[in-house]
């Protein structure tokens, strides 16, 4: 009951809220699983049944999760067809990286559908005690394939390019040549791990009014997104170094 009452409060409160605040919001996630693993401890002890709409929306949701995983090798294959769909130009530029897709990727797609089938099977015939370890061990698999097959294409689309350029000023630091990192318009800790940034023994360097106009003591390096171009070029003391994949990369000089 307490469980029950701690998630209705927390989802009311902050969907009636303005402020949202993570931590607080994901606090939901509690009581949230608990109730989950209370109902699925009466399922395998047959204490409760598994109603109709549950297994067809399990059914419909995985099946649509691994036709989606099965298609997106492909589409990858083919970004020209997906390029005008997009409205977004910086998400469109995203779409200019070179990510290799191979087909293989399409494996995790397969394996979920291959165990939704199972899954199917077992549940059909009331065999919870085989359906829900077949369930919950095969998507925990299929995460895992998804992560490794997926994670560093979609991290080729959507940042490559800046972790490319704020690796590049980590080496420049590595060098003896010490330099600021700093996005604009956009929020990021890209640049603090792959520029491996130390924390500044000037405090100006924590004003960026100062980085932008200041006596810098050494050069700025500063990422932006292409919407951003007009928000940069107001500054008046960058000079653009190269753009690619969405994202156009500045100095500022001493």
């Amino acid at each position: 009951r307490w469980m029950i009452i701690l998630f209705w409060t927390v989802l009311l409160l902050f969907t009636i809220v303005r402020t949202k605040i993570v931590h607080y919001s994901s606090l939901c996630w509690f009581p949230l699983t608990y109730l989950a693993a209370l109902s699925m401890e009466r399922l395998w002890r047959g204490e409760a049944r598994a109603p109709m709409w549950l297994r067809v929306s399990l059914g419909g949701i995985g099946t649509l999760v691994a036709l989606i995983f099965m298609a997106a090798p492909f589409l990858g294959m083919h970004i020209d067809v997906i390029k005008p769909l997009v409205a977004d130009p910086f998400g469109r530029a995203n779409l200019d990286a070179e990510v290799a897709w191979t087909g293989v990727e399409a494996l995790a797609g397969i394996w979920m559908a291959v165990v939704l089938f199972l899954g199917h099977r077992y549940f059909a015939r009331g065999d919870l005690k085989r359906g829900l370890p077949v369930v919950f061990g095969g998507t925990a698999i299929f995460v895992s394939l998804a992560l490794f097959f997926f994670i560093n294409n979609i991290e080729g689309y959507s940042q490559r390019a800046a972790i490319d350029f704020f690796k590049a000023c980590a080496r420049s630091s590595d060098e003896g040549r010490p330099v600021y990192t700093i996005t604009r318009d956009y929020k990021s800790y890209a640049q603090l791990f792959y520029a491996r940034t130390l924390p500044p023994a000037d405090p100006r360097a924590h004003n960026e009014e100062w980085l932008f106009h200041g006596p810098i003591d050494r050069p700025v390096y500063l990422s932006a997104k292409i919407t951003g171009e007009e928000s940069v070029k107001a500054i008046g003391t960058f000079t653009e170094l190269n753009r690619k994949n969405g994202f156009i990369f500045y100095r500022r000089d001493p």
